[in-house]
């Protein structure tokens, strides 16, 4: 059983076309209405789509809901693609292909495998940026880690547990397909931006994803991003200790801002250096999680 599956919020005039074109492609198109306050999913329900509702919760609590459901229907093969019409459904055998035919766990279709993507400068740079901090968290070299338009195997379906309910959840589930073990391929696919109202958010949102993606990336290697430079202010407030200790000792000179950074650099270094040790401790708890 292959799935289409669609998260979707206030959609009502795009939906149909996506539900329309993804059937022939697919055993079942499911569409995840995120609390919209359209008609977004009757228009679903009325193409084809099977529908489920939930509360308006996010993007990321949408495509949990959809895998939540492939999982307890079965599906062998679930491919995930947008409601605003950004994601052309007559791609999605090109992405089935790289499961069956490649024999891959998660194919993703990347906007920038060719360069041809239509999107504005700010907005490649953006994704660039959380591309390659998605990528040093996963090992993987990926080059649209924001693309939303993916398919699963049954195993990545059965092992993938999303539970950032944002536009993070691309990330997130990146670092549990890393996680797992599951290999991963790219597939170049077009996009359309046509209509997009969303670049009036982009930045707000870049900024969002980008914090989130460190944050995930962090729990993943906690000896970078918190041991060094713990390790690094430790050393810092050591030398302006020293430093006060050597104008007082040699000249009865006391300098109070040299004494209170020391402090501070010391007692900062010293906090992010137990942080790191405790989630390094802590690893393979955490990778369950993330």
């Amino acid at each position: 059983m292959k799935f289409a599956c669609i998260p979707a919020y206030n959609e009502e005039d795009t939906i149909q076309k996506i539900v329309t074109k993804s059937l022939p492609h697919v055993d079942r198109v499911v569409v995840c209405d995120d609390g919209s306050t359209d008609n977004t999913a009757k228009i679903a329900r009325d193409a084809g789509a099977i529908v489920i509702s939930q509360s308006n919760q996010g993007y990321g609590a949408a495509i949990a809901s959809l895998f939540d459901y492939s999982r307890k229907e079965n599906a062998q093969i679930m491919v995930t693609l947008d409601g605003d019409g950004q994601h052309n459904p007559d791609q999605i055998p090109l992405l089935i292909d790289a499961i069956t035919a490649h024999n891959v766990d998660v194919a993703i279709g990347s906007r920038f495998l060719d360069d041809t993507t239509q999107a504005s400068g700010y907005r490649k740079t953006g994704i660039k940026i959380i591309t390659s901090a998605s990528n040093y968290g996963t090992n993987f070299k990926i080059s649209d880690s924001q693309s939303g338009f993916r398919a699963y195997s049954k195993d990545a379906i059965d092992a993938i547990h999303p539970t950032e309910q944002g536009m993070s959840v691309s990330t997130e589930i990146l670092l549990k397909i890393s996680n797992k073990g599951l290999s991963v391929a790219e597939v170049p696919i077009t996009i359309s931006y046509q209509g997009d109202t969303s670049e009036q958010h982009s930045v707000t949102h870049g900024v969002g994803v980008l914090a989130n993606t460190i944050k995930y990336v962090s729990i993943k290697h906690p000896l970078q991003f918190y041991g060094i430079p713990g390790l690094t202010l430790i050393i810092a407030g050591l030398v302006l200790g020293g430093i006060f200790l050597d104008r007082y000792l040699n000249d009865q000179v006391v300098f109070y801002g040299s004494l209170l950074g020391s402090i501070i650099l010391f007692l900062l270094g010293a906090i992010l250096s137990v942080t790191a040790i405790i989630l390094f401790s802590m690893a393979n708890l955490i990778r369950d999680r993330y």
